[in-house]
């Protein structure tokens, strides 16, 4: 099993990559790639909120608190950059704790604390195909 520090790597190379798509998507910052699927914009304020989200799993599945989710409204991917960096500064403050111990505790609904490293890197990466696609559209 990955040790806190791996996983808390992974995540951060992770989450630069979708910082890095959100700065390329300023062209296509309200475009879809067809109808129906999220815009660039979209996507990142969905994110921004389930990172927070994300997070706080983690804390309950230890058993300290999590942080506040809130419903970002990014006009432009500066902003969505500003309020990733927000969010990530937020989550960062709690996840830094995390102790190889931690990593086998249980949330009630989403497995193990290892596991949800795993589930929000898997997150940020399906997103960030998502936002250079809807950006390119």
């Amino acid at each position: 099993m990955a040790t806190p520090d791996e996983l808390r790597a992974t995540l951060a190379d992770a989450r630069a990559t979708f910082r890095e798509a959100i700065e390329a998507a300023e062209m296509g910052w309200r475009r879809s790639p067809d109808e129906g699927e999220w815009t660039a914009q979209e996507i990142a304020e969905h994110v921004i909120q389930i990172e927070a989200r994300i997070t706080t799993m983690v804390c309950e599945a230890c058993g300290y608190p999590g942080i506040e989710a809130w419903e970002p409204d990014c006009a432009s991917s500066i902003e969505a950059v500003d309020e990733f960096d927000a969010v990530v500064s937020n989550c960062d403050a709690k996840l830094k704790y995390v102790t190889r111990e931690d990593l086998e505790k249980k949330h009630e609904m989403f497995g193990d604390v290892a596991g949800i490293f795993e589930m929000n890197v898997n997150h940020l990466v399906e997103h960030t195909a998502q936002i250079l696609a809807a950006a390119e559209a």
